[in-house]
């Protein structure tokens, strides 16, 4: 039997070695328990009247109203697990009932025929004050329980035991008491003198964790601990033992000039407000253009503003219709027959031979129907309050307006003039925007207004040796600067070359090509 000892943080393991006749005396303890059958007689209980009776088998059933007496006969009629049910024959007690057969180690009935061999056990067990049948303890179940299971079964009926306790040598008697004793006593740890079952966490119930609500996680995380820092000192001691002020900002002793702080009292050098008010301008200025920011956002998500890829059309649909068989997957040309005088659609591989079908069945359908080119403006609403009015789209002809021809152009417009207006960087290196230029050139203090747009300078078709017709198109960007009349703003009748909107005009078409291909807008334009 092996027994923990904690002292401590060490564990120490006592091994007692139960000898051989011990064994046999600990099996003759609960000898009791291998049949009920038989006269029984009660041992237990002397110090309390008699042991305790209950109604039914479960520990957990009600009591008799009465203790069955110490030194009763009774008869046994079941054996359950350290429970016996009996009929009483001779004293005084309950008819019939359940009691405990053994107690921590004490039995609390006897047969009777072994009354002579248990003799001393029988006097231990009536003088003990605490030998009762309550039975409430697990430990002395669990002990009968097993022992009774083991002395159980058919091999051991026929053992004969003819060991007495008396014949046990003093080292025996003394290890067996010590090992009856454990039976009974407290295992939490909390009154043993050197047992701690706590030591071991398996034998220690848990208790179970409860979930913590989202709502408190929440509140949890929200919670921002109030920063309560210790305000500092603003005043000092010097070596004449005379008390000067110090700056608020830099600690310092204060001299002969000196403002007000922001908290009541205190004072700050002038270097030192100096550089609080660049601070406050910052961060004012940081604060506003991030409302702009955010205003600019939100009127582009309203508006729809900004070049998507998403919105440029695929060419298969069309080819499907115009009877090219299969549909090309990838760029599409136009290939001339002479025979016929038609056009077909045919794949290519060549970028400058490639070309837009959805694009180009819209501009022919403008000069067929209008017999013009598509025009998009960007035009004011109210031209006399040019600074708050919004700007209206106008296309012409106005079906134009939710194709994607209509899109190009419109995305394209507006980029031209955000570029213009210094909100991008700059395609190319060198190239300025207006507001650059306004600051470079003096004499355009004055307050003025204008407007840009784009013009096709030169468009021609020209053909290969396989007949595949290579679109060729020059564009540019024009500027004119505008006056306010009666009839709205108009342009004015001369635009000098030193104008900032034209300097910015002729270097965006000086550079038009490599913008087409750094900007996906101006090359779908």
């Amino acid at each position: 039997c092996a027994l923990p000892f904690v002292y401590g943080s060490t564990v120490l393991v006592f091994v007692h070695i139960i000898p051989s006749r011990a064994k046999v005396a600990l099996e003759l303890c609960f000898l009791g328990a291998m049949s009920g059958a038989g006269l029984w007689s009660v041992v237990g209980g002397a110090g309390h009247g008699g042991i305790i009776v209950r109604t039914e088998r479960e520990l957990g059933s009600p009591a008799a109203n009465s203790r069955l007496s110490t030194g009763a006969v009774i008869k046994g009629l079941e054996c359950h697990e350290g429970r016996l049910h009996y009929e009483l024959v001779e004293g005084t007690g309950p008819a019939k009932g359940w009691v405990t057969m053994n107690l921590r180690g004490r039995d609390l009935v006897i047969k009777c025929e072994e009354m002579v061999a248990t003799k001393p056990q029988v006097q231990e067990a009536a003088m003990s004050e605490g030998s009762t049948s309550d039975g409430d303890s697990r430990e002395g179940n669990a002990a009968c329980v097993a022992s009774g299971d083991s002395a159980s079964g058919s091999e051991k009926e026929g053992v004969e035991v003819s060991f007495q306790r008396d014949k046990l040598t003093k080292d025996e008697k003394t290890a067996f008491l010590q090992y009856e004793e454990k039976f009974g006593e407290n295992r939490d740890g909390t009154h043993a003198a050197g047992y701690n079952r706590k030591a071991f966490p398996w034998a220690v119930p848990q208790r179970e964790a409860k979930q913590t609500s989202d709502e408190v996680i929440q509140a949890t995380l929200a919670f921002k601990k109030q920063d309560k820092a210790r305000k500092p000192r603003l005043w000092d001691v010097d070596s004449d033992g005379e008390e000067v002020n110090l700056c608020a900002r830099c600690f310092m002793p204060i001299g002969q000039t000196a403002y007000e702080g922001k908290e009541k009292g205190s004072c700050v050098h002038p270097e030192c407000m100096a550089q609080v008010v660049v601070e406050e301008m910052a961060d004012g200025d940081a604060k506003m253009q991030k409302g702009e920011a955010e205003k600019k956002l939100k009127n582009r998500l309203e508006y729809d503003i900004g070049w998507r890829m998403d919105s440029v059309p695929k060419n298969e649909p069309l080819a499907e219709r115009m009877g090219c068989s299969p549909a090309p997957k990838g760029l599409t040309s136009l290939v001339y027959d002479e025979a016929t005088r038609t056009v077909r659609v045919a794949a290519t591989l060549e970028p400058a031979a490639s070309v837009s079908l959805e694009y180009l069945v819209l501009a022919l359908k403008v000069r067929r129907q209008e017999s013009r080119e598509p025009l998009f403006s960007l035009d004011p609403v109210d031209p006399h309050n040019m600074e708050k009015s919004p700007q209206k789209k106008r296309y012409e002809p106005d079906w134009l307006a939710g194709t994607t021809v209509g899109d190009v152009m419109f995305q394209a417009d507006y980029f031209l003039k955000e570029l213009a207006l210094g909100e991008y960087t700059m395609p190319v290196v060198g190239m300025m925007s207006v507001f650059d230029w306004s600051e470079c050139m003096e004499t355009m203090n004055r307050q003025w207004s204008g407007r840009e747009w784009f013009v096709v300078k030169k468009a021609e078709v020209r053909m290969a040796e396989d007949k595949t017709l290579i679109p060729f198109v020059k564009m540019g960007v024009e500027a004119r600067e505008q006056v306010l009349t009666e009839k709205g703003l108009e342009d004015a009748p001369i635009t000098g070359p030193n104008h900032p909107l034209r300097k910015f005009a002729d270097a965006f078409t000086r550079n038009f090509d490599l913008i087409a291909e750094r900007k996906s807008v101006i090359f779908h334009l």
